[in-house]
């Protein structure tokens, strides 16, 4: 893949190859971005409504092309459109209506009682799944040298059953109507493999062989997130009982995947999925008003003793020391934003005496 963005994306390449790998070529794999002078005036276009807007694939398109130009690429952060739609996207397949606000949108419960649940079926045809399909050609097609296109954010497995049934009501149900809940996360699970590759192959039939995500890791063959945001709202004991097993086969369609682990009340969970065989990486996420990166390094040296790669989000570079007196290089991912492309250059020649 050639893109006219990024001159030295074969050896972005590398370096991603080797992080997958537990391994260094000569520094990190470092994704930092910074703003530039406006190069591509931002599309200015009047939508009737925050729902036409997101619907808009043209509109989508132009943002990012834009947002290529005005972007710093520092080191091995690609230019990347995510073709979005919200994180309840698959919940649209079966049925449910997506609501939209500025930022992320939201579907309602189509299971209200579970006699409804025979009637629940993926359709592939779905309004909502047809206008993400049309956003990813028109990426695919208008981006050509300029960005990869990514696969969406899928939510399948936890979330997406709870998002169907409604997640208060479901976390009563594993307790009060376990057989009910297997049988719904039995009846999706295949689904996850389906809308999956109704986007992947889109893109090989385009050319594009390299898959990408909002995370904007980048490889050949499939690659996605596994994720399980609705397990803070339970015990390792029914995290392990209900997905554990079904994110192993997540993991096992998958070529490679990181794990977005969210919040700390989803840090219970990590000892189960650094169990995953198949999972090559974590993705650990604090959240705001939980500290810096480097007061989380315990975390990361646990996800490294389990053999596992990781991706630090939102490092600084008053992170680097601590980070580089403390864990490996290899398998490292430093993801960071500068509020320039001297700041961006700075981090880059501090983190790469990180050999």
């Amino acid at each position: 893949m050639i893109l006219e963005t990024k001159p030295d994306f074969e050896m972005c390449m590398k370096r991603m190859d080797a992080y997958w790998n537990q391994a260094i070529i000569d520094r990190p794999f470092i994704q930092i971005t910074a703003p530039k002078p406006v190069v591509k005036p931002w599309p200015a276009r009047s939508h009737a409504s925050i729902r036409e807007r997101w619907l808009d694939a043209e509109f989508a398109v132009d943002m990012a092309l834009a947002n290529v130009a005005n972007t710093y690429w520092g080191a091995d952060a690609v230019p990347v459109f995510f073709p979005n739609l919200g994180p309840e996207i698959m919940s649209a397949a079966y049925g449910a209506d997506l609501e939209f606000s500025e930022t992320t949108s939201w579907s309602h419960p189509v299971i209200t009682e579970w006699s409804q649940l025979d009637s629940i079926r993926f359709n592939p045809k779905a309004f909502y799944l047809a206008k993400l399909l049309e956003m990813i050609r028109l990426g695919l097609e208008r981006g050509r040298g300029q960005f990869i296109t990514g696969i969406t954010d899928i939510h399948p497995g936890g979330d997406l059953a709870a998002s169907l049934r409604n997640p208060q009501d479901f976390c009563m149900d594993m307790l009060e109507s376990p057989d009910q809940v297997e049988a719904l996360l039995a009846r999706i699970q295949p689904d996850f493999q389906r809308f999956y590759d109704l986007q992947y192959d889109v893109m090989k039939q385009a050319g594009q062989t390299i898959t990408s995500t909002w995370i904007q890791f980048y490889t050949e063959g499939r690659f996605y997130v596994p994720s399980n945001d609705f397990s803070c709202m339970i015990s390792p004991g029914l995290f392990e009982q209900f997905f554990l097993a079904r994110l192993a086969e997540e993991t096992e369609f998958l070529d490679h995947s990181i794990y977005h682990l969210d919040g700390p009340n989803a840090l219970q969970h990590l000892p189960a999925i650094l169990s995953l065989k198949d999972l090559d990486a974590v993705q650990w996420v604090y959240g705001a008003g939980n500290g810096a990166v480097r007061d989380w390094i315990p975390v990361y040296k646990q996800i490294q003793a389990a053999g596992k790669s990781m991706q630090i989000v939102g490092c600084t570079i008053t992170d680097l020391d601590d980070l580089m007196a403390n864990l490996r290089p290899e398998g490292v991912a430093l993801n960071a934003y500068a509020g320039s492309v001297e700041e961006a250059d700075a981090f880059i020649h501090k983190a790469s005496a990180w050999t």
